[in-house]
């Protein structure tokens, strides 16, 4: 064999042999990506070194990105630079602008991003949690300041002796007035007119007969009325009236305020108050009511005050964000999320994001093994040549 032919078929020979150890090595770390059994015996170098070490990987990954690369620290410098605070706030005013000009209702705007069955949903949702919050709310005013036993008299603004007689009074003149207006009228005069019969009516023996033959109703009742106004009008009568009216309310404001709620309403304070809450706030005809306004109605009138209050809200709200950083990244477990998620990771998906980033690399190490090859295949063939 020609001398230049040796050389040149023992550079190809190794060059190749270079080349394709270092293209099979690099296909090795991916492939295959089960282990191969021949019988019972598991052949060597399978699976490849990245499906056999990848629950490390992940856990190297997550200490790794944990550990240097997403960190508290970094994430509270993150938020402490100006040019993030500045963007932000650019973004939130440019946002509050936008909507002080948005012409769609509440409702379109949301169907945007959503379908009507979700947005009723959520619709649904928020009235329920608004009507919730309010029956909670009224539950923990009742047992915070233990409304079930306070006597009715402590739950009345300003409630003395002096009061309950100023209502008393009231009460009394209401009442023998409207009995006064009720006996003058034509139909108390009636009423009187049935009593006095009926009295003559019980009237028995001799006495009845004659009372029945001579005494004439009319007249009767024309001589009691003036005599029952008078007598409604004596302070004898309205002291009376007033001393019975102080009486019962002695005794209806000494009671629990839940037998109260018993006695005057049939159910229990507490379901009372809730249900007059819900009747006075109807959340379903405020919401109903929002969807169908447009949100530049609900924004502009505020838009100003809005913009003015950015840099304050922004600067409160990195400020509670920095200090909650650490309390945020303990509660995620980011070296845990990250393993899992390598974990879930398809082998063949991070084969391809690492031959997308690295392809190149790698097409260089197969010819530099080529190279290397080649090289040691020229020095071999000189060698065997210098010795014959």
């Amino acid at each position: 064999m020609p001398t230049w032919l040796y050389i040149v078929v023992s550079i190809a020979v190794a060059a190749f042999v270079g080349g394709l150890t270092n293209h099979f090595a690099i296909k090795m770390l991916f492939h295959p990506r089960k282990a191969l059994y021949l019988g019972s015996w598991r052949v060597p170098f399978t699976p490849g070194l990245i499906p056999k070490r990848k629950d490390e990987i992940a856990s190297s990954l997550g200490e790794i990105v944990a550990d240097y690369l997403v960190t508290a620290e970094g994430l509270q410098e993150m938020l402490a630079k100006p040019s993030f605070r500045n963007t932000l706030e650019q973004k939130l005013v440019h946002y509050i602008e936008n909507m002080a000009r948005e012409e769609r209702t509440v409702k379109e705007m949301a169907l945007g991003v959503m379908s009507e069955e979700t947005w009723e949903e959520h619709k649904q949702r928020a009235i329920l949690w608004m009507q919730q919050a309010v029956d909670h709310g009224v539950v923990w005013l009742w047992n915070r300041y233990e409304l079930a036993d306070q006597p009715l008299h402590e739950m009345i603004p300003g409630w003395s002796p002096a009061l309950k007689q100023q209502w008393s009074y009231l009460a009394t003149d209401g009442i023998l007035d409207a009995v006064r207006s009720e006996l003058t009228s034509m139909k108390g005069q009636r009423m009187l007119r049935q009593l006095a019969s009926q009295l003559v009516g019980q009237t028995g023996g001799f006495l009845g007969a004659m009372a029945t033959m001579f005494m004439d109703e009319e007249k009767l009742v024309q001589k009691m009325t003036p005599v029952l106004v008078e007598q409604l009008e004596s302070e004898q009568v309205r002291e009376a009236v007033s001393q019975f009216i102080e009486r019962k309310m002695d005794e209806i404001t000494s009671l629990p305020l839940e037998q109260v709620f018993r006695t005057v309403t049939g159910e229990d304070g507490v379901a009372w108050l809730s249900r007059q809450a819900q009747n006075v706030l109807q959340w379903k005809h405020w919401v109903e009511k929002i969807e169908e306004m447009q949100v530049s109605s609900l924004v502009s009138r505020y838009e100003e005050r809005l913009i003015v209050y950015v840099p304050r809200g922004v600067q409160q709200l990195l400020t509670i964000l920095q200090r909650m950083i650490p309390n945020i990244m303990k509660a995620i477990q980011l070296p845990q999320l990250v393993r899992e998620q390598v974990e879930r990771f398809p082998i063949e998906r991070l084969e391809h994001v690492i031959l997308s980033v690295s392809g190149r690399e790698f097409q260089a190490i197969t010819w530099l093994g080529a190279l290397l090859g080649g090289l040691i295949g020229l020095f071999q063939a000189i060698f065997m040549l210098w010795l014959g």
